[in-house]
């Protein structure tokens, strides 16, 4: 009887736990809409070579089931080693989920990265990844090592049309 009691008291503590996760967006898209013509944007990008910027972050799970990490992630962070996977291995819902749970520790290790400074955007990012498995506990690390920068003097710039023409380039300016 004791034991039934102490084990309802533990699930019933754990149902009402919470976690909190937080999220901060570094890269944005364009406005995608029909019939809507815009000039690009165009930016300066000031990067700041004096240092490296350095970020860590490791999430644990039982099962499927998160039981430790960070709760704050960079948003909009690419991650260019994922288009390498064939398709077949996309589709695998095991691949899927280490693939889900892997870029989010690789979004928190660049969130630690990116907040120490007032920095628009990582560049030339260099994660470096360890999954320890224990069969069913597995650990991911992720650091993460690249230069701050920032945005600057923002501008539109009207598109120019480009026209060959037996060799020849006619640049016309769009109205």
């Amino acid at each position: 009887m004791k034991n039934l009691i102490l084990g309802l008291t533990s699930v019933i503590l754990f149902s009402l736990t919470s976690c909190v996760s937080t999220n901060k967006g570094f890269q944005s898209s364009p406005v995608v809409a029909r019939k809507v013509k815009l000039d690009p944007i165009r930016a300066d990008i000031d990067v700041d070579e004096s240092k490296k910027l350095k970020g860590e972050s490791t999430s644990s799970y039982f099962l499927i089931f998160r039981i430790g990490g960070d709760n704050t992630f960079a948003d909009g962070i690419n991650y260019s080693t994922d288009a390498s996977a064939s398709i077949v291995d996309q589709l695998n819902p095991i691949n899927i989920l280490a693939s889900k749970r892997l870029n989010k520790v690789r979004g928190a290790a660049a969130y630690k990265a990116l907040s120490g400074g007032d920095y628009d955007v990582l560049v030339h990012p260099n994660y470096s990844t360890t999954v320890k498995n224990y069969l069913i506990f597995k650990k991911y690390t992720v650091a993460v090592e690249g230069y701050g920068a920032k945005y600057r003097n923002f501008r539109t710039e009207r598109q120019k049309i480009v026209v060959l023409e037996n060799g020849k380039e006619y640049v016309v300016q769009d109205k």
